[in-house]
């Protein structure tokens, strides 16, 4: 596994319930805090190619704001019919207070 992480900003930046959309060399993500755990997705939904940014956090799970398809944070996989295709997951850890990410190493669930 890589150790090319890229330090984005304070954890203190995330409440939980939010999510914060960044770029890492090309690669559009979403930084999650779901009751205080942080997961990293591909801000991409794999139903319709509709941005997640803006969806809703609940129980682990991000909602597609345009039709709602729920995917699992920790491991991209979705819940439902609408599509089998998992959100790719990135390693996300916190150092000094400050999350970091590393997309050299992503994963599909």
């Amino acid at each position: 596994m890589s150790s090319e992480y890229t330090r984005l900003f304070p954890v203190a930046d995330l409440s939980p319930g939010q999510a914060k959309a960044v770029e890492i060399d090309g690669v559009d993500l979403l930084v999650c805090n779901a009751k205080g755990d942080f997961y990293a997705v591909q801000n991409m939904c794999t139903h319709q190619k509709a941005k997640l940014e803006g969806g809703r956090i609940r129980n682990c799970f991000i909602s597609c704001p345009v039709h709602g398809v729920m995917f699992d944070l920790k491991t991209g996989v979705p819940k439902g019919t609408m599509t089998t295709i998992p959100l790719k997951t990135y390693d996300l850890r916190v150092v000094d207070e400050h999350l970091e990410v590393c997309v050299k190493d992503n994963t599909l669930a």
